[in-house]
């Protein structure tokens, strides 16, 4: 037909999305000028294959002699990243934790979808922090505990007493856990760090019982005795630390305001693992040295150690 595509793709820029030809001038400001068919050309594919271009001789063709038309899904918009072309498909996770969904995901993927061998398969999104998360605590937690060991046996001198204030832990992780399962919450980055200061006040709180009886005892207290009193004379040190932080995290721990996701776990973890914990730190903790506590030829050593040259 003597038609060129230069023609061709001018005629469906102008009609389709406007044609800029001028410019127009308002004082400062400046708007162009966009020239573009009547939306009753364009209404339908075969309107627009009815619309005229011209051939080197001037004389019109319809445009559906020269194209062909269809309807099809199509990219909005083309993505690159290291000159390569990205595709990203979204999704969001309700009801379940992060990392537990990408593990499914991943081997639900791996298992049915086999990717051509130039595409390449990346999982993003914020369970990478929890990862990242994770691997940190992996060394830091077991490196934290280790020192604070070394440093409870020099603060008493002796491996049992250390062991029992270490004891605490597991009463605090069993207390926060138990937290996050009731609440219906799941492990993150937040309540790993709310774990991390429930590990600290509830070591506090064992420090100060062990420390209270071990002195009684070197008072000449029989074991029996300064168990019971030196458990209800720490009782209000223990109750007015602890208290501290569950009364001041409690409205954090129940907000479902903006920023609430981030900082109700980690309250959740605090307040109702530390309540746990205080219970059981108050009446386990004095059991277990009843049962791991030093013999009395240890804490007279002991107060010999303690005593000022």
């Amino acid at each position: 037909f003597g038609v060129s595509v230069d023609d061709v793709n001018r005629l469906i820029n102008t009609a389709l999305g406007g044609e800029p030809i001028g410019t127009f001038y308002e004082n400062e400001r400046r708007f162009g000028i966009v020239s573009r068919f009547d939306p009753k050309f364009i209404r339908s594919p075969k309107t627009i294959g009815l619309l005229p271009v011209f051939n080197n001789q001037k004389m019109p063709i319809p445009l559906e002699s020269v194209a062909k038309f269809s309807a099809v899904d199509g990219e909005t918009m083309i993505a690159r990243e290291n000159s390569r072309r990205r595709i990203t498909v979204r999704c969001d996770i309700v009801g379940r934790d992060q990392g537990g969904f990408v593990a499914e995901a991943k081997q639900r993927f791996e298992g049915k979808i086999q990717a051509p061998a130039d595409v390449r398969v990346r999982w993003i999104g914020m369970f990478e922090n929890l990862e990242r998360a994770v691997k940190h605590f992996a060394w830091v937690i077991p490196v934290t505990l280790g020192m604070v060991f070394v440093l409870l046996v020099a603060t008493f001198g002796s491996i049992r007493e250390a062991f029992i204030v270490m004891l605490c832990v597991p009463f605090a992780c069993a207390g926060g856990v138990m937290a996050l399962y009731v609440r219906g919450m799941t492990l993150n980055v937040s309540s790993g760090v709310g774990f991390a200061a429930l590990f600290g006040v509830s070591i506090m709180n064992g420090v100060v019982i062990v420390e209270w009886i071990t002195e009684l005892r070197r008072r000449g207290m029989d074991r029996e005795r300064a168990i019971i009193e030196g458990a209800q004379g720490r009782l209000r040190p223990v109750l007015m630390a602890s208290l501290v932080a569950i009364l001041g995290l409690l409205p954090a721990s129940v907000a479902h305001g903006l920023g609430s996701d981030v900082q109700r776990p980690l309250a959740t973890v605090i307040v109702w693992g530390l309540t746990c914990t205080l219970a059981m730190t108050m009446f386990l903790l004095p059991v277990f040295y009843r049962i791991f506590g030093p013999s009395v030829v240890e804490v007279k050593e002991q107060a010999l150690l303690h005593q000022p040259d």
